[in-house]
């Protein structure tokens, strides 16, 4: 019994926010940015897509699905070559000819149809994996175009922090080493850090998850999102919920 209250205590703390528990709530809205910019200055990067899967945590399954694309920097070719997904670029074009899944607009119309969304379902938190990255780089590309943020007043559940039940395990650690000569697109190990850490990316807790060390990242938002839905029920499920 102890160790049921102290799981659910947990799962309250890792959403940033308000103290909300997440058993009873049905509807999450799992996010994915896709970037201009360099990764490795933070305060530069600005979502050229935002990916959006709304979950059912009850019956386990996708409700809502859709990729919104901004039109300024998608239809600037030397802006989209210059971000981490340039070599994704050709892919893009032919994914958005998907209208019901993607939809490539104004910064101003996209956040409508997000808010809209999240009203539709009630939303009230956003996953994401490193999430507060994502929460930044949201709230950034709203002030770049003077828009209302449809993610400013909504709690953070980081899929990172909910899954140190899987990278805290000997299991997780031994897997990293083992594999750490298999390298990320960065050319850097995809498990083991410069400072000799296990990695808690998402490729590499889902790679540990379906048991294939040679998996990569899409980098596409879609794709990544549903990595990270496999990330948090796993991590769910073994925290007893």
């Amino acid at each position: 019994i102890n160790r049921k209250r102290k799981r659910k205590k947990q799962k309250k703390k890792i959403i940033k926010g308000k103290r909300i528990n997440i058993d009873k709530v049905r509807y999450l809205a799992f996010i994915d940015t896709e970037t201009i910019g360099s990764i490795y200055v933070k305060e530069s990067c600005l979502p050229f897509e935002i990916g959006v899967i709304i979950y059912d945590t009850l019956e386990q399954k996708e409700v809502f699905v859709k990729s919104y694309i901004v039109r300024r920097f998608f239809n600037d070719k030397y802006i989209m070559l210059s971000t981490f997904s340039a070599t994704k670029y050709p892919q893009y074009k032919d994914m958005i000819k998907d209208k019901k899944h993607y939809f490539i607009g104004s910064v101003r119309d996209i956040y409508k149809q997000i808010s809209n969304v999240l009203k539709r379902f009630n939303i009230k938190i956003m996953v994401a994996h490193n999430g507060q990255f994502d929460k930044d780089a949201l709230a950034r590309l709203g002030e770049e175009f003077a828009c209302y943020n449809p993610f400013e007043d909504m709690d953070l559940l980081d899929t990172m922090e909910i899954s140190q039940v899987i990278t805290n395990g000997k299991e997780y650690v031994s897997y990293c080493k083992q594999n750490k000569h298999i390298k990320n697109a960065m050319g850097e190990s995809a498990f083991i850090t410069n400072s000799g850490r296990v990695r808690l990316t998402a490729q590499a807790i889902y790679s540990f998850i379906i048991k294939n060390p040679n998996y990569q990242e899409s980098h596409t938002a879609l794709q990544d999102i549903r990595d990270e839905i496999k990330i948090f029920q796993t991590s769910v499920d073994l925290l007893g919920n």
